[in-house]
């Protein structure tokens, strides 16, 4: 059995969001805090970083501070998904994808590796990120927080 190519996450700057996609490749990142998961997911990356606005940053500082004090690894919480879906409406890049994080997998979620809802794409701008994209799955992921 081929075991399918595989791209780590590990430098790249700021937020993305893997579409779980059937491209044969796969992405990993690490993940989880302190514990340095490496989980891998199928699909293709899409880069989020935001030149004008840290959302990495403001998650990071969730991830490390007092609730999870740098431990998220076994799933996040309604407060969590809160937070992160408040940071993805405070930019516009974000805001016009309409990411929701997905509150049936919060047990597979964890710090830099959310599991998050992608609604149809209908955009027909000429800059928008997926036009045409149909509702999908995906993984908002950023660098580890460790």
């Amino acid at each position: 059995m081929t075991s399918k190519p595989r791209v780590l996450l590990h430098g790249a700057r700021g937020l993305g969001c893997i579409i779980l996609w059937p491209t044969g490749i796969e992405y990993s990142n690490q993940t989880g805090g302190y514990a340095c998961l490496h989980p891998t997911a199928e699909g293709f990356y899409v880069p989020l970083f935001n030149e004008l606005f840290d959302q990495e940053a403001l998650l990071r500082r969730h991830f490390e501070g007092p609730k999870w004090r740098g431990w998220c690894d076994r799933g996040i919480d309604e407060e969590t998904a809160l937070e992160v879906e408040r940071v993805l409406d405070a930019a516009l890049p974000t805001r016009e994808l309409g990411l929701t994080v997905d509150r049936e997998r919060f047990a597979d979620s964890h710090e830099a590796w959310i599991h998050v809802n992608v609604p149809a794409q209908h955009g027909r701008r000429a800059d928008a990120l997926l036009p045409g994209l149909p509702a999908a799955q995906g993984i908002l992921t950023w660098a580890n927080s460790d």
